[in-house]
C-alpha cells in the first residue's frame, strides 16, 4: 500500500525510517554472512587436539548502527577474553592469515575467513541494500 505524505519534513523521515531499517537489515544480513564463514573457512578446516572451543571468536562477530544511515560489521577483539597473552588483538591477526592458536597448516593457510567476507561483500552487499529497500517500499534502479 502506498504511503501519502503531506509534507516535505513527513516524507524526508519516511525516507530516512524506511533507509535506516533497511541499512539495519543488511548489515543483520551480513553478519550473518560472516559469521557462517567463520564456521566454514576457519573452525570446519582445523581439528582441535589440545584445547575446547568457546565459540568467542565467532561471538565477536558484530554489527552497530554508526549513524542513521551508516552501518558496520567487524569483529570485536574486545568481545575475546582468553589470557593474558592471547588477546583479541592476537587472536584477529592470527585467523586473518589461517593461523588457529598459532598451528597452521597448508589448508588452513588457504582458509582466510576475512577475506572470503570481503570478496562476498564486494559481491553481494548492494544487492542486499537495494532487497532490503524493496522490503521497505523503496524502489531503486
Amino acid at each position: 500500500m502506498a504511503k501519502v505524505f503531506k509534507t516535505s519534513t513527513a516524507l524526508q523521515q519516511g525516507l530516512e525510517a524506511a533507509c535506516t531499517k533497511a541499512i539495519e537489515n543488511s548489515c543483520n544480513r551480513l553478519l550473518g554472512k560472516l559469521q557462517e564463514l567463520i564456521d566454514t573457512e576457519y573452525y570446519d578446516v582445523f581439528t582441535l587436539n589440545f584445547y575446547i572451543r568457546t565459540y568467542q571468536f565467532w561471538q565477536s562477530a558484530t554489527t552497530k548502527m554508526l549513524t542513521k544511515n551508516c552501518g558496520e560489521i567487524f569483529m570485536d577483539a574486545s568481545a575475546m577474553n582468553y589470557n593474558d597473552y592471547w588477546t583479541g588483538e592476537i587472536q584477529l591477526q592470527n585467523a586473518a592469515v589461517g593461523s588457529h592458536g598459532g598451528y597452521m597448516t597448508d589448508t588452513t593457510k588457504e582458509h582466510r575467513f576475512w577475506e572470503a567476507f570481503i570478496a562476498y561483500c564486494e559481491e553481494n552487499a548492494i544487492a542486499i541494500l537495494r532487497e532490503e529497500l524493496f522490503k521497505q517500499g523503496l524502489k531503486t534502479i
